[in-house]
């Protein structure tokens, strides 16, 4: 089966890399069902699951060029300063903020600061990268990932088809856990100096709801912090308390909390009332990312982008540059609807403030009647509707989770390449496979870690 085409034609070497890899495969030595079965019971071992499912189930990892890597890091770059437009203007401008979404409970936390810069202090870019990455998503709201993918890539070198692979190429994976536990310190240093506190080591509470599917990564997480003298506990909402002003779970005092609750599902369930909400008012507690985070998070920004009303906000090379990177993006209520049915092949529906691929309609696969009733949906409703960008796929050698045993299939599977973000810098990158269009693990997928790639000395050339 023919492997993904490289990215550039100095490049040309990566194919056949990966075609020197899946000829390793087919050794059982290195990658027979013995193989694979040990391979996700580890990953089971290990809590690098998602709702109970082995996450990675390819014996193969992405492979990124240090080129295709640098311009994965310039959108990042070009991105993080326009979106930090939006974010700014939207705490001063009430219209702006409307527009974007953002209920009435939304423009009160985002009016409470956080203590230190950045709205957003975790993030994820999501892409199509074919030869060059397109933006489709922005997840600025607590992605998760981070742990999981450095679990995988741990267990990926042990893989016997990886470590002969390795003696021929060159192999780096950039480690989103570590920049993960110094972005949550750094933050919280600012914060406390902000804040005049003494200098101390913070109690960290990693924040979600109850039988989270992400749970698994809370304790890798937690137990990332202890290594490093650092104590955490991972709590729900209602493991909450206020005590003497401060923020108290399990009967310490909270220094600091990952927020892993999404804003919009904190919204669903408490109000403004809330102890977390009230410590991060009084600031007593720092919350990262902050409440603020959700200006961003709403698709409605990636809209804001292309609105003429909006340009002034924007320079002439931002402006070019957003036409480059970002996939169009407009409100669904603003768009033509004779366009958009008689097109539906060409453009995507998605919810404003929704994940995991949630409510996501694409035109491509509806019927004529199907899409009507979509666009009814989407034109009554908090809507975004964006043009199709065709994702990439490549081949991999991946495994049935639920019978590992009968080892691994060479299979042409839909790839997307994601930078988490760290306050504005790349410092790691989440690959999904699928053999659905909407590449997402809670649809399905599978994640999968991600290697910096180069040749070798003695690379086979």
């Amino acid at each position: 089966m023919a492997s993904a085409a490289p990215a550039t034609r100095d490049e040309a070497w990566l194919l056949r890399a990966i075609d020197r890899y899946h000829e390793l495969c087919a050794d059982p030595t290195l990658a027979g069902p013995d193989v694979v079965a040990s391979f996700a019971a580890a990953q089971i071992r290990l809590g690098l699951t998602f709702g109970g499912i082995v996450q990675c189930r390819s014996l193969r990892p992405a492979f990124i060029t240090s080129r295709s890597l640098e311009a994965l890091r310039s959108a990042v770059d070009t991105f993080w300063n326009v979106i930090r437009v939006i974010e700014r203007n939207a705490l001063a401008d009430a219209s702006l903020a409307v527009q974007l979404g953002l209920t009435e409970q939304e423009r009160n936390l985002i009016a409470i600061d956080p203590g230190y810069d950045d709205a957003t202090v975790v993030s994820r870019l999501d892409t199509f990268f074919a030869e060059r990455p397109i933006v489709i998503e922005y997840n600025a709201d607590s992605p998760a990932g981070m742990s999981y993918q450095a679990g995988q890539a741990a267990l990926m070198r042990r893989l016997p088809v990886f470590a002969q692979f390795a003696t021929e190429y060159r192999l780096e994976e950039l480690r989103a856990d570590v920049a993960l536990r110094e972005t949550l310190i750094d933050v919280w240093r600012e914060f406390s100096a902000r804040k005049s506190i003494a200098p101390r080591t913070p109690c960290v509470a990693i924040v979600d709801v109850k039988a989270a599917e992400t749970g698994a990564e809370f304790g890798l997480v937690a137990e990332d912090f202890k290594t490093h003298g650092i104590p955490a506990v991972v709590a729900t909402p209602e493991d909450l308390h206020l005590v003497d002003g401060e923020l108290h779970a399990f009967g310490r005092r909270v220094d600091l909390v990952y927020k892993r609750l999404l804003v919009a599902d904190f919204l669903a369930h408490y109000d403004l009332r809330h102890p977390l909400v009230r410590a991060y008012a009084a600031g007593t507690v720092c919350v990262a990312s902050s409440f603020r985070c959700t200006i961003a998070q709403k698709k409605q920004a990636l809209a804001v982008l292309f609105d003429d009303r909006r340009a002034t906000l924007f320079s002439n090379e931002q402006r070019h540059a957003i036409e480059e990177l970002v996939a169009p993006t407009w409100p669904a209520h603003a768009f033509a609807r004779e366009r958009l049915e008689t097109e539906r092949f060409d453009f995507v529906l998605k919810p404003n403030d929704a994940h995991g691929g949630e409510n996501v309609f694409l035109g491509w696969e509806c019927d004529a009647a199907q899409w009507r009733d979509a666009l009814d949906t989407a034109i009554s409703g908090d809507y975004v509707v964006q043009r199709r960008v065709l994702p990439s796929m490549a081949a991999y050698p991946v495994f049935d989770a639920a019978a590992p045993q009968a080892g691994a299939k060479l299979t042409a599977m839909l790839e997307d390449r994601n930078a988490y973000v760290f306050r504005g810098v790349l410092r790691g990158i989440l690959t999904r496979l699928s053999d659905s269009a909407i590449i997402n693990v809670s649809r399905g997928g599978q994640a999968i870690p991600t290697f910096v790639i180069s040749p070798a000395n003695n690379a086979r050339e």
